[in-house]
């Protein structure tokens, strides 16, 4: 049953979100949405040595109205990689598996890409091969997609292969589901138990980029996120959905956002 996520390719996507890609057969970065700075398109949160969390974030050209994610081009005038590189130098330079995650970063870096999307989907595509993930990622601007928000996620899922949708906004935003009933493709919302595990120093603190997790547990991150993420079925009696999603978590699947847009997730 090949399975497929929809969501804004978010920079440095948090562990939610990193949880539902690697759980996919198939993952269609929504690039086709609105950009907005209020959301995490060009920014996420990492944690300082002091324990404070703590903005990491791309300059994106503002062009003075409103423009499509995937046209979103980063902007130059500021040394940004420099400063996001000394960051992870100086708070996580003493984690771990800073010295397999971070070149990882650094290389993606020196490549220097223009426009936002490309950037965060090879943040993506590295950390799913790090996590030894085998996801495969298309973009919505190739693939056809038109109507009300509840037909172009279905239109972007049929387009995909997929026969099931893994979606993580039902809870957050109201999603009439009958298009995918009609057409047989189950819907399955994300259930998950961010999990606790060593930081430098404090208190544990939630709701970081999944990379803080990779820098303090390297490679045992997809099993530590397959472990607290289980999928539910949408529509279907308790038992039904147990079974079906205990059935995909035991074949396909290894085991979403912080904030999702009105238009730009499932």
């Amino acid at each position: 049953m090949p399975t497929v996520s929809v969501h804004q390719p978010n920079f440095m996507p948090w562990s939610k979100l990193l949880a539902k890609v690697l759980a996919s057969d198939v993952f269609v970065a929504y690039d086709s949405v609105q950009f907005t700075r209020k959301e995490f398109h060009a920014r996420q949160l990492f944690r300082t040595r002091a324990g404070k969390p703590e903005w990491l974030s791309v300059p994106v050209q503002s062009t003075g109205d409103r423009q499509v994610l995937k046209d979103a081009r980063i902007a130059e005038s500021l040394d940004w990689r420099s400063d996001h590189l000394r960051f992870l130098r100086t708070h996580y330079g003493d984690t771990p598996f800073f010295g397999e995650v971070f070149p990882l970063i650094e290389n993606i870096y020196a490549r220097r890409h223009t426009m936002l999307v490309d950037l965060n989907l090879d943040l993506i595509e590295t950390l799913c091969r790090y996590l030894a993930a085998d996801v495969r990622i298309v973009r919505a601007r190739d693939l056809p997609h038109s109507g009300d928000r509840e037909q172009r996620l279905l239109d972007l899922v049929q387009g995909a292969g997929g026969d099931a949708h893994l979606t993580s906004t039902s809870t957050t935003h109201h999603i009439d589901w009958s298009g995918f009933e009609r057409t047989g493709i189950p819907v399955f919302e994300q259930v998950f138990t961010e999990p606790v595990y060593p930081q430098p120093t404090g208190d544990f603190v939630p709701h970081l980029a999944a990379a803080d997790l990779l820098f303090a547990c390297g490679p045992a991150a997809g099993p530590m996120l397959a472990g607290h993420t289980r999928f539910e079925r949408i529509g279907a009696d308790s038992s039904a959905a147990d079974l079906l999603g205990s059935e995909l978590l035991g074949s396909e699947l290894l085991g979403s956002d912080l904030l999702t847009g009105p238009l730009g997730a499932s």
